[in-house]
């Protein structure tokens, strides 16, 4: 995975600190190479098409030496693994496997997987119930921003709606580090405003790009 270099992550984990000076709440960025491996679909969709090649050689026999040609068992059996290796090795490539799997099974894969890191880096635990996660899957093209029950009672769905956006083009642009920085600036401008910073900081939470290779 290399949407991100070591100099971007590290200007990344400065936003989030410079943030969180602003708030008593907490930012936690978390990028993931993939949600899934989806790696029984390729075996699903090859064991499928192996079993329609009997159907194909019984009923459109060969015509050689002027003779219609019946395939026996052995025959069909063959082809019918050869088929099925080929197809299954094909389509277990990285690029084919992700690009045969619905974007919606990876939307949900890649929502579960921002679920269960919000968990993971317990999110939950902060003082007040104010965290935000802004979570990026690679393989999946897909962006989240998760916020805590505290936060979600302050800010609209449009709010989100946009940092996910803004989030989501500029990564479109080629230009992850960009789109993370606007969202972690977005972010604490919300906490900011609605989480002023206590007298005595209180740091709870990773401030570094989390990587989950």
């Amino acid at each position: 995975m290399n949407l991100l270099g070591q100099a971007d992550a590290k200007q990344i984990g400065e936003a989030i600190t410079r943030e969180e000076k602003r708030t008593s709440g907490e930012i936690v960025a978390v990028l993931a190479a993939q949600s899934g491996s989806y790696r029984l679909l390729p075996l699903f969709i090859a064991a499928f098409l192996s079993l329609l090649v009997p159907l194909i050689l019984i009923y459109l026999p060969g015509y050689t030496d002027g003779k219609w040609m019946v395939w026996s068992a052995e025959r069909i059996y063959f082809f019918q693994l050869i088929v099925f290796v080929v197809l299954s090795l094909l389509l277990s490539l990285r690029p084919i496997r992700y690009w045969i799997v619905p974007r919606s099974l990876k939307r949900r894969w890649a929502h579960a997987h921002a679920l269960e890191q919000f968990a993971a880096q317990e999110m939950h635990t902060t003082n007040g119930r104010t965290g935000v996660m802004i979570f990026v899957s690679v393989a999946e093209h897909y962006a989240e921003v998760i916020g805590d029950i505290a936060i979600y009672e302050k800010i609209p769905q449009h709010d989100w709606d946009e940092m996910v956006g803004v989030l989501t083009k500029r990564i479109k642009e080629k230009k992850p580090k960009e789109g993370f920085l606007a969202a972690i600036e977005m972010a604490g401008g919300w906490l900011a405003e609605h989480f002023p910073p206590r007298t005595e900081p209180l740091d709870q939470l990773s401030n570094h790009l989390i990587i989950i290779e």
